[in-house]
């Protein structure tokens, strides 16, 4: 009888095993992959289908729930109401974290409840391999979701939570409830500056200085960007600086708009006892006097924060029309020297460090030039944003936000912001840029600028120049000047060049 056990089965038994074995592996393959698809689904065809079923119903439930919120919002606002909210955040996080283990554990329990004596080794090993990948499909990106989720709140909680600019005024700008938070909003003005502070220098110096008009409902904004070097800027006479400038800050060539919040911070800051920051306060001020707008919300990027944003979304591509110099100076014989090198004409992808000094760089043109070059540097960010980079550079590009950012937008109107932010990316950004072509920056009417701003936001404003009469000569605003393109042509002759006063195309500062 022992002699029968050891003998060997007969070939056609052994094929039969062989296929039942293989038809028992590929059960196994399949529904484990099925609970990888949706969690539990592979696991209602095996011993433990009862827990199986929980899942599934878990699962389709939360899918459901979390379909109707897109379905009813868009993808892009459900995302965003979530994004804003570190309690939202906080709880994402957790239910990602445990579905993730849930669904890690329904997979493996589906591999061990599709194991069978009949299978030999190399296809428990393979079934083990195919198990273990699987777990991995889902765990990493539950990983990864759970960690950008915290990030974000990190974030949220940083940048928004303890705001640190002076008396924020969001007056009659301040989003409501409703389906639509900007519904009784007529313009909201963000006060965007770019400053150059460091370690090597005192006070701030706020080289880049731009007040975005955003018309809430339709995401139409403009950008209005003022010179560093304007002179004799107005102080409001509710600022300490008032008393000491009655007639503007008219002290020279070194009384300049970008040295006004050195002029209140460092200069003056006795006089500004419980002002946090007398220069923003100052500076916003004066940015609102000239332009006539009252400045709502106000956001200032560190230079430096700029060159680790543009690294941290892989560079951006610039058409660069002119030779750059990094670095450098001038002689008092009008020679450049000490250039450490130099950034070429042509179409190009810039990383930080160069894309920084492309925006900075003037010893070979003039801070006009520079105005239009950060200009398109903005717009060209503005295009290049996506989802995909976005989420690939995140952890990067929240860092840098954590470091070089500061805001006084509300934490509280966050969500409202997400939406307007949206509408904004979807619609038309235009620029206004007061240079020379429209203003005099060493003598300026601020009257014409506001004007400017004015028919900029409501073009109905503008007046239309007469047809049937040569100009007058008592005309003194600068925006009725042809532009040096349309000097070539006769006065009467229909161009395609707006007037210097009127607002362009972001894409056009390129």
């Amino acid at each position: 009888m022992t002699s029968d056990a050891r003998r060997p089965l007969p070939e056609g038994v052994r094929a039969r095993r062989r296929l039942a074995a293989a038809r028992l592996a590929r059960r196994s393959a399949t529904l484990t992959v099925l609970s990888t698809i949706f969690p539990g689904a592979g696991l209602t065809q095996t011993r433990f289908y009862r827990l199986g079923w929980i899942i599934v119903t878990l699962a389709a439930g939360t899918t459901a729930a979390v379909a109707a919120v897109v379905f009813a919002k868009g993808p892009t606002a459900a995302a965003l109401a979530v994004a804003v909210r570190p309690g939202a955040l906080l709880i994402a996080a957790a239910l990602l974290l445990l579905g993730g283990l849930l669904w890690v554990w329904s997979i493996w329990l589906t591999h061990r409840g599709t194991m069978h004596a009949r299978l030999d080794r190399v296809q428990r090993v393979g079934l083990r391999a195919l198990s273990v990948l699987m777990c991995l499909v889902v765990a990493v990106p539950m990983a990864t979701a759970v960690r950008y989720s915290l990030i974000q709140r990190d974030v949220i909680g940083t940048l928004f939570a303890q705001v640190d600019l002076d008396q924020t005024d969001g007056g009659t700008a301040r989003p409501g409830g409703g389906a639509d938070p900007w519904a009784d909003v007529s313009r909201v003005n963000v006060l965007l500056l770019g400053s150059d502070a460091g370690d090597d220098r005192i006070g701030v110096r706020t080289d880049s200085m731009m007040i975005a008009s955003i018309e809430p409902r339709t995401g139409q904004t403009i950008l209005f960007s003022f010179p560093r070097n304007l002179q004799n800027v107005p102080f409001p006479v509710t600022n300490p600086l008032y008393k000491i400038y009655p007639k503007g800050y008219t002290c020279g060539s070194e009384c300049l708009l970008n040295a006004v919040w050195h002029e209140a911070e460092v200069n003056h800051a006795e006089l500004f006892k419980g002002t946090k920051q007398p220069g923003l306060a100052t500076l916003k001020g004066v940015l609102q006097e000239i332009s006539g707008l009252h400045i709502d919300y106000t956001t200032i990027v560190d230079l430096k924060g700029f060159e680790a944003l543009v690294n941290a979304m892989g560079g951006v591509v610039i058409n660069v029309k002119e030779k750059l110099p990094i670095g450098g100076h001038l002689n008092a014989a009008g020679n450049i020297y000490g250039v450490d090198s130099w950034i070429q004409p042509g179409v190009q992808l810039l990383d930080g460090f160069h894309a920084l000094w492309y925006a900075r760089s003037r010893i070979t043109s003039d801070d006009f030039g520079r105005m239009r070059r950060q200009r398109c540097l903005v717009g060209k960010l503005i295009g290049q944003v996506n989802v995909g980079t976005m989420l690939s550079k995140y952890p990067a590009l929240a860092q840098v936000a954590k470091d070089n950012v500061q805001t006084d937008i509300p934490p509280t109107d966050l969500p409202a912001w997400a939406e307007l932010v949206t509408r904004v990316k979807g619609a038309t950004i235009s620029s206004l840029a007061f240079t020379p072509d429209n203003i005099n920056p060493g003598n300026p009417s601020f009257v014409a600028i506001r004007r400017m701003v004015r028919e900029a936001i409501d073009p109905s404003l503008v007046v239309p120049p007469s047809t049937t009469s040569t100009p007058s000569t008592t005309t003194k605003t600068p925006t009725k000047k042809p532009t040096p393109t349309s000097t070539k042509t006769p006065s009467t002759t229909t161009t395609n060049t707006p007037p210097p006063s009127a607002p362009v195309d972001l894409e056009d500062a390129c």
